[in-house]
């Protein structure tokens, strides 16, 4: 059996025709259209027409947050045109009726908890760096809703208990993986447009002091919030995901602040264990795929 899997990003929507092996037997992407709704479906819809006659039906990883009871977006993320839409309902209109959404960041922890590295843990949870700071909480082989589709929703945590107004002091802003890039330009003496992620982790693996200072403090900030995850549900594990995790030296620095954090605590805390998340940039759309089955297989 093969399925349509679609990740849609503030970018680019990545899809594949994958199959029941999680054999991604073609993918590709196109550019995410940010002026409309109608222009969204159409790009979907044209997705769709080049392999309808050959899936079972499309799995999609969407950015927001869904309203389950009414399939409407309550936060729509960077596609502000999905605002109170029924976004499922729209979606179906022009491709097909087997069609399921859900949010990205818990695509992702259904994908480590089903296949990847939080399979087996009793409680876990995903921590996704990108544009802001997508999660998930586990409970057994499933992904933890909440009373209103809200668990999970790490980027609204604050850093800054004595400015927590607007979103300056939420965790998306502080740990974003675009501020690991501004905080690094800014000790090199650049200006950010100066620089790259692959650049920026160029230096700090090469053990540019400076790029290694702001790369300690960036750690030290996302410490906080794990240890707040930790905290709060205390997981068998926390999986890393985002592009920047698959430089092993953020988990290194991740590691090392979470030391420097637990070393203060007057009491004996339980260390929270630090992994990878197994499948990194394709955790969403197999994540996706899991999250199809599990309603029409």
């Amino acid at each position: 059996m093969n399925y349509l899997v679609m990740d849609v990003g503030g970018s680019a929507i990545k899809y594949a025709l994958m199959n029941d092996s999680l054999e991604m037997i073609e993918k590709s992407s196109v550019k995410t259209p940010m002026d409309s709704l109608d222009s969204f479906k159409n790009v979907v819809k044209d997705i769709y027409e080049k392999y309808k006659d050959e899936v079972d039906g499309i799995a999609m990883s969407l950015p927001g947050l869904i309203n389950k009871q009414t399939n409407r977006m309550q936060i729509p993320g960077k596609l502000e045109y999905n605002l109170g839409v029924d976004i499922l309902k729209e979606l179906k209109s022009v491709t097909t009726d087997r069609f399921t959404i859900e949010n990205d960041a818990k695509c992702a922890a259904l994908c480590e908890v089903t296949y990847g590295s939080l399979k087996g843990t009793s409680v876990g949870a995903v921590c996704i760096i990108g544009s802001g700071i997508g999660g998930g909480i586990t409970l057994g082989d499933n992904v933890l809703s909440g009373s209103h589709g809200f668990a999970g929703e790490f980027s609204y945590l604050s850093t800054k208990w004595k400015d927590y107004e607007g979103f300056n002091s939420k965790w998306c802003v502080e740990n974003a993986a675009f501020n690991l890039i501004e905080m690094i330009a800014k000790e090199l003496g650049i200006t950010k447009e100066e620089l790259d992620g692959p650049q920026a982790f160029k230096y700090c693996n090469e053990g540019n002091q400076k790029a290694l200072k702001a790369l300690s403090e960036y750690c030290d900030i996302l410490a906080m919030g794990l240890w707040n995850i930790q905290a709060t549900v205390d997981p068998d594990k926390i999986a890393i995901g985002g592009g920047i995790s698959q430089q092993p030296i953020l988990i290194e620095y991740i590691n090392k602040s979470l030391d420097k954090f637990y070393s203060k605590m007057p009491i004996p805390i339980p260390r929270v264990n630090i992994v990878n998340c197994k499948y990194f940039n394709d955790s969403n759309l197999i994540g996706a795929l899991a999250n199809y089955k599990k309603i029409y297989c």
